[in-house]
This record gives C-alpha cells, sequence and structure tokens, in this order.
C-alpha cells in the first residue's frame, strides 16, 4: 500500500468507526485540499471552502499562539449547538479536518489523536506529491 493509499484508509477507517464524524480532510498550508474522507461529496462547493476555512484558521490560532508565547498549536475546536470541528496541525503547515454531530466529543478527539500519531510520517515527504491524488 503506498503513502496516498494509507491517508485515504486512515481517514477513511475514523469517518467510519465514529457514526457522528461526518467528514475528516487533510489540507495544505495555501488551503488546498490533500484528501476528504468519501462522505464529503466533491461538487457541492462545501468541500474547497471547508479546505480553505481550515487553513485560515489554523494560520490564526498559530499566530495568537505566536502573540501569546505559548508555543506550537497542536489541535484547537470549534463546538457550537449541534456540533463541533476539531483541527490538529501537522508540520509543513498541513492541517487534519475533522466534522462531526454533536454527542461525539471524546470519540472524535480520540480519532484525531490517532490522525495526529500517524499522519505527520507519511506525509512527511514533498505534499505537492500528493495534490489531487486523494482528492479526487
Amino acid at each position: 500500500m503506498n503513502d496516498t493509499s494509507t491517508v485515504q484508509k486512515l481517514l477513511d477507517d475514523s469517518v467510519q468507526r465514529v457514526p457522528q464524524l461526518r467528514c475528516a480532510l487533510v489540507v495544505s498550508a495555501d488551503g488546498l485540499l490533500l484528501f476528504h474522507s468519501p462522505a464529503v461529496p466533491l461538487n457541492d462547493g462545501e468541500t474547497e471552502k471547508r479546505a480553505a476555512m481550515a487553513s485560515s484558521l489554523a494560520i490564526v490560532i498559530s499566530e495568537m499562539a505566536k502573540l501569546e508565547g505559548i508555543g506550537p498549536v497542536v489541535h484547537h475546536a470549534v463546538e457550537g449547538e449541534r456540533g463541533m470541528c476539531l483541527f490538529g496541525l501537522i508540520e509543513q503547515g498541513l492541517v487534519i479536518g475533522l466534522y462531526a454531530d454533536g454527542g461525539a466529543e471524546g470519540d472524535v478527539g480520540r480519532e484525531l489523536g490517532v490522525l495526529l500519531t500517524d499522519l505527520p510520517e507519511l506525509l512527511a515527504s514533498d505534499t505537492r506529491r500528493f495534490m489531487f491524488s486523494g482528492a479526487s
């Protein structure tokens, strides 16, 4: 199994393990969608919006952490009345985004931990080779 299919399998497994987890993404530092869980339709425009927003939010949060002197950001969360978004930051500015319905906070947090452990090594090489390969 090559790195691309391994990354895709890890995202797919996360979405399958947690019923409330609607989608999982890996996004480049500049907002390009590299990978997505299969539950995400590509033709609705929402996937690209999620990718751009995840990248932008990661930049804002990282800059705030620098300003406050709290060190590098590992993850951050946006929680609403009906759901949540968890984001993990990997070296090279890559962002993992998990989007879930309410009631799955612990399970989604655990999946983010798994992905933050397993994905960095797979994505450590030149991320340009992943562009459009996993997000097709």
